[in-house]
């Protein structure tokens, strides 16, 4: 049985440019200008800490934007506006939403709750083997990469692991896959296959023309 093909417009993947900060005008442009500062401070403690990301979902025929945690996708963890000024966390393997009043509360959660999913990735591994690690090899990571002095770091979206560090751009790159790989407790030499996407930031992107 073949199976058909979806329809050209359902692939078609759109970028939004919305100005200075996409992030803090989606929020307006979703939620009102006076949530931006609740939209900052969540972006202010989740951006470039491992394994979480902001998407946006269509639920209800009303698009949402929130922050999730977990591995390529998975949602352990959920930050939306609910109780503003306050904080939501839908905790999905306790299956309850947990409030904070203040945005050290939520860190302080979060400092002693995310170990709790610490070997995710590795129980993947029976399902990423048994596809000869197709979801390395092909779904794609994307890496966050600034500079530091002459420190090149790379974050690993989507995935709780550490920063690769290194003294080059390439080399930085190959110690991330290095670390994916690790992650998922993939044979070392997965590694060079897997594909990655470098989005470099401004420091970054400078001291590569320099």
């Amino acid at each position: 049985m073949t199976t058909a093909q979806p329809d050209p417009f359902s692939l078609v993947n759109v970028e939004l440019n919305l100005g200075d900060s996409t992030y803090l005008s989606l929020a307006a442009i979703l939620y009102g200008a006076d949530t931006q500062q609740w939209w900052k401070d969540l972006g202010d403690l989740l951006y470039g800490r491992p394994g979480w990301y902001c998407e946006i979902t269509n639920t209800d025929n009303r698009m949402h934007m929130m922050w999730s945690f977990g591995a390529v996708g998975s949602s352990l963890f959920n930050i939306s506006l609910e109780n503003e000024p306050g904080y939501s966390l839908f905790d999905w393997d306790a299956d309850t939403t947990l409030p904070f009043t203040t945005i050290n509360q939520l860190r302080e959660w979060l400092d002693i709750n995310e170990d709790r999913h610490s070997d995710h990735l590795r129980k993947l591994r029976p399902l990423a083997e048994s596809f000869d690690w197709a979801i390395l090899k092909n779904v794609g990571f994307d890496l966050d990469v600034t500079v530091d002095g002459d420190a090149w770091i790379a974050t690993v979206r989507k995935l709780p692991i550490t920063m690769s560090t290194a003294k080059s751009l390439s080399e930085t790159v190959s110690q991330a896959r290095e670390a994916i790989a690790t992650a998922f407790d993939a044979p070392a030499k997965v590694a060079q296959d897997i594909l990655v996407r470098v989005h470099l930031d401004h420091a970054a992107a400078s001291a590569l023309g320099s």
